[in-house]
Order: structure tokens, then sequence, then C-alpha cells
């Protein structure tokens, strides 16, 4: 038996021994050739999914049908191939070049032209069209895999709140992320030579995050520690310290600038990031109590991830 089967990760429409398949038909064990006359005779031959003993590599896949030969199978991953195609070509806008084919055709039979002739058209034309369709995909497929790897690259992880351990190069040097009010004093007196807001400057610029919010995240988690930003807010309100009157925080607008953030927006994300501090350690308390080997669910999405945006006027008194 064969199947018929979709690969998510590349969304390929391939054949596969029946065998290959995990028992909810959700995965399949994939050859590691890299010559694909080599996979075509380990499909045909269904042999066993393995390697000198270590089975092969599954991937995550959508089953379509079983067929008992091979042949069968190649003819149901041709029409899987071609509807997949068709429904591409609508949902990209195609349709009117469909359409007036329709009524070329219907036009040219009136001009009595033979029906193999406007057959033989007609197919050159879907050949045409499907190579294009599938010039298309082909590129889609590379722009995805570009953008991937991008977010990859610029992933930061998250800093814990109070037993962050800074990279070695950034303790060294900047002693970040600042954890006390001493260490904020200290910063501040520092950032008065061009010299040190430059490297400030210049270390904040290396952080990734695309768009604003992920921009100022990435910063702020680095900066200070939660058992510290939780001493401030924006503006100062109640017993907190103004954050807003800082040199730090004329350096992140400086650095966030560069990074195409102006500063109202990364005003804005500054003060999000503040007002959520008490939330970020209400969750994070609980892990660093159990201490190692032990997971306690998150079972409140966090706040500053999941809120729609909204006019930070509301909170301003508050923030």
């Amino acid at each position: 038996m064969y199947a018929v089967v979709t690969l998510l990760d590349s969304d390929e429409v391939m054949v596969a021994p029946s065998h290959w398949l995990s028992p909810d038909k959700k995965q399949c064990y994939w050859p590691p050739f890299k010559s694909t006359e080599k996979c075509m005779e380990a499909v045909q031959n269904r042999i066993t999914a393995e390697t000198g003993g270590k089975p092969w590599e599954k991937l995550n896949i959508s089953f379509h049908r079983e067929v008992v030969t091979f042949d069968k199978a190649k003819e149901e991953q041709k029409n899987i191939e071609e509807q997949k195609e068709r429904r591409y070509l609508l949902a990209t806008g195609f349709s009117p070049i469909l359409k007036r084919q329709s009524t070329q055709g219907m036009s040219k039979q009136k001009q009595q032209l033979t029906p193999a002739s406007t057959s033989r058209m007609s197919a050159d034309y879907k050949d045409e069209l499907l190579q294009m369709l599938r010039d298309i995909k082909s590129t889609v497929q590379e722009n995805s895999a570009m953008l991937n790897k991008l977010l990859k690259d610029n992933t930061v992880p998250e800093v814990p709140s109070s037993t962050c351990v800074p990279p070695k190069e950034v303790k060294t040097s900047l002693n970040l992320p600042l954890r006390t009010l001493d260490d904020m004093e200290r910063t501040e007196r520092e950032l008065k030579t061009t010299t040190t807001r430059k490297k400030y400057v210049k270390y904040l610029l290396g952080l990734g995050g695309f768009g604003s919010r992920d921009v100022i995240k990435n910063i702020m988690q680095h900066i200070l520690t939660d058992d510290l930003a939780k001493e401030f807010n924006w503006k100062g309100r109640g017993e907190k310290k103004p954050f807003s009157q800082l040199i730090l925080a004329d350096v992140i607008r400086e650095a966030a600038l560069k990074k195409n953030v102006i500063k109202v927006d990364c005003e804005a994300e500054i003060k999000k990031y503040l007002s959520y501090t008490a939330d970020r350690l209400s969750r994070k308390r609980p892990r660093e109590q159990e201490g190692p080997g032990h997971e306690i669910p998150n079972l409140i999405p966090t706040l500053m991830d999941n809120q729609p945006e909204m006019s930070w006027d509301v909170f301003d008194d508050d923030i």
C-alpha cells in the first residue's frame, strides 16, 4: 500500500509507503538521501525506514489518501498537485485570466476552429499557467525560509527578573542589567560622559526585535531587572520614581530612534513595560521559590503580550 501525503514543512505532495506513516497518520519517516532518484527508489521498493539500524527522521504530514499500487499513487499525487495549483490560482487573483481564456476559447470556436486545435491551445495555455504558478510557489517558499531564518537570528530570550546572569562581555563592560537603585545612580553618573553614552547606545542597537514593541521590550529586559523596574513608573507618581527624567531614558530613546522607533511609540512601550512589572514578578516568584526541577503552569496569559493596543492617555494618571 502507498499513501499520498503533503510534507508540511515544504508543502510538497509526495508518495510514501503506508508503513512509513505513524498510526495516527500525522507523521511519516522520510529518507535522508540527497539523490531524488534514490528517494524514489526507496519509496517504490517500500524499504525499511532506517539506515544502518538507525530510524529515519519523522516529518509532519497531511494525509490525503491510500492506494494499492505505486502507479496509482503517482496519479493521485499529480491530481492533488493540480488541485492545489488551481486553488492557489484563484486565491491569488488569477481567476480573471481563466475567465478570459474561456471567453477566448468560445470566440475562436465561432471562428470555425477545429475542436482539436482549440483543445491543443487550451492545453498549451494550461501548461504555461501551471509553470508560472510553480515559479511563484517556489519564490514564496524561498522567501518564507529567509524570513524564518531572520526571525530565528533576531530572537532575544527573555531575561529573568532577579536571577538573570548577563553575558560575560556585558557584565564586565556595562554591568547590565541594573539590579538596585545604587546601580541606577552610578549609571546615571556614568552616562553624563559622551563615551559611556555611546557604549550604551551601541549595545542597545545590537539587541534584536521587530517593531516598536519587541525593540523596547528587549531593551528594557537587558537594561534593568524587574526587581528594579518595580521602583519606577513613567512620571514618578505615587511612591515611584520618574523613569522619564533619567538620562537612561534619553539613551533608550536615542537607540530606539536609530532602530526606526519614533519617540512617542518608544515612550508608550516603556510605560507599558513598567506598568506590567508587578504582573511579571507575580508569575516569576512562584517558579523561583520552587527551585529547579519544578514547573508552575502558566495559567494566566502575559498581559503585556496579549492585551489589545490602547491609548496610554487613559492611564496617564496612574503611570
